[in-house]
């Protein structure tokens, strides 16, 4: 089967090309390298069923020839990044909406399927334990940068909606909670490999607040199955999943353990909230219902976030000896 990667030089969607060239399907990748890194791909770049193009996902000139009838598109491209949509909030609701578009388009005319990568940031801030996909969502403010990507999401998840149900483009939706593993970047302000860099090298682990907020960690092998689970069964196009760890941890939880396994001399601090995370922009507790994608494909995610953190603590510990090499 061909399958397109949007976002593909990503940190999913690097892993994503890497998995399925590895069960013989050919996958071609788009990427604009905004947020993605070519060298994720280096393991599979000579690969001769493996195609990158670089270059914008709304240039559909780009890509259209390379759809055909009953291909697969999965699109992980968007603007990602607490800082990144906080400060560049137009470009980020444009982006994620175009983008969104543009893929709708080109499989309604090539006769594509669509699996769409959402957000459990479409919740909101939610008084429930755990997060159902039948869940109300909420977005508290239109008046603070975050928003634009909440609001962009949103926005796709219906024109995904509409063209299953209008347009005959059979497609699933993931909401994706908090995704962790090796070579993923401090660089956005993901929260994992930022403690684990600043621990190692003896630099202050930083917490907002009093570190209560709550969070699961999924390891990218497990939405990698997550994902290529849904897509194989029939039933699930159409539907709507929580894709996500069904174990919550507080941030003070995850800064000590990081701590502790770095063998870490560096002081962990406390401070206010910055500006991206202030008011009501900031979600405390977010932990998926996972009844209904194991209702569909029996899947749960068997990487604890213990086991996460181990695996990227080493594959960290490696790159520096490597650099020092």
């Amino acid at each position: 089967m061909n399958f397109i990667i949007t976002g593909a030089a990503g940190f999913i969607g690097s892993h994503l090309a890497i998995e399925l060239l590895a069960s013989n399907h050919s996958v071609t990748a788009i990427d604009n390298l905004s947020t993605g890194f070519l060298h994720n791909l280096d393991a599979v770049q000579d690969h001769p069923d493996f195609t990158l193009l670089i270059g914008d996902v709304q240039n559909k000139e780009l890509w259209t020839r390379y759809a055909g009838k009953g291909d697969i598109i999965i699109h992980l491209a968007a603007t990602v990044g607490v800082k990144k949509v906080y400060v560049n909030s137009h470009e980020t609701l444009t982006n994620n909406l175009d983008s969104t578009n543009a893929v709708l388009e080109i499989a309604r005319e090539k006769q594509c399927k669509v699996f769409f990568a959402s957000t459990s940031e479409v919740y909101g801030q939610s008084e429930k334990a755990t997060l159902s996909e039948t869940d109300s969502l909420q977005v508290h403010t239109t008046d603070q940068g975050r928003s634009s990507y909440v609001i962009s999401k949103l926005t796709n998840e219906i024109s995904c909606l509409n063209y299953d149900q209008l347009m005959s483009v059979p497609v699933i939706i993931g909401r994706f909670f908090n995704v962790v593993g090796k070579n993923q970047k401090s660089d956005f302000g993901m929260v994992i490999p930022t403690f684990i860099e600043n621990a190692l090298a003896g630099n202050p682990v930083t917490l907002f607040n009093d570190g209560s907020q709550r969070r699961s960690f999924c390891y990218v092998d497990d939405l990698l199955r997550a994902i290529i689970s849904l897509i194989s069964e029939p039933a699930a196009w159409g539907q709507i999943f929580n894709i996500g760890n069904d174990h919550a941890i507080t941030i003070k939880e995850l800064a000590s353990y990081v701590h502790s396994k770095c063998e870490s001399r560096s002081e962990i601090i406390y401070l206010p909230m910055p500006p991206e995370r202030a008011g009501k922009s900031e979600i405390y507790s977010r932990l998926p219902s996972l009844d209904k994608i194991a209702s569909y494909v029996k899947w749960k995610p068997q990487v604890s976030w213990q086991e996460s953190i181990d695996l990227m603590i080493t594959k960290k510990r490696a790159e520096l000896l490597m650099d020092i090499v």
